[in-house]
């Protein structure tokens, strides 16, 4: 499930300007897709980069340029303000568990069709279908395990 970010986000994710992204795509060192740069390209460019703590530096650093942006008679929030946040947060951590659900179902409906897929093969196609198998389900449990890490840090 690669993630896709527009040109500022990665930049600021990596700590370089847009124009030296921009310059590296077109050197053909980095690779977009509509417009955008997938976590994984800019890991093979920027291995170094943690995508989930960068994540939140850039959401730390959003909120805090807000904060100073109201100056100090917005700094004591009422609390009329705290609940219509943390409704709007409950809201939108709810959409993301419905994406995650169907981000899920789809996983195990690939995992279910392409077995389904290789029972129907011979057996040099089952074979290679069965590396591919392996492949994703590797993958899968990974991604997996890095949800529940994520889910019992929360």
């Amino acid at each position: 499930m690669d993630r896709l970010l527009s040109l500022s986000q990665a930049a600021r994710m990596v700590g370089v300007t847009r124009r030296v992204l921009q310059q590296q795509i077109q050197d053909g060192l980095l690779d977009t897709f509509e417009g955008q740069v997938r976590m994984s390209e800019l890991l093979k460019v920027y291995p170094e980069v943690e995508p989930e703590r960068s994540g939140m530096v850039e959401k730390v650093r959003r909120l805090r340029e807000a904060a100073f942006a109201k100056g100090p008679s917005a700094a004591q929030p009422n609390a009329e303000r705290l609940a219509a946040e943390v409704q709007r947060l409950r809201i939108e951590l709810s959409m993301a568990n419905d994406r995650l659900a169907g981000y899920e179902q789809l996983a195990a409906d690939t995992r279910d069709r392409l077995l389904a897929l290789q029972e129907r093969c011979d057996r040099r196609q089952a074979l290679l279908l069965g590396t591919l198998i392996g492949w994703y389900m590797h993958h899968l449990i990974g991604w997996y395990m890095h949800q529940v890490k994520l889910r019992a840090s929360a």
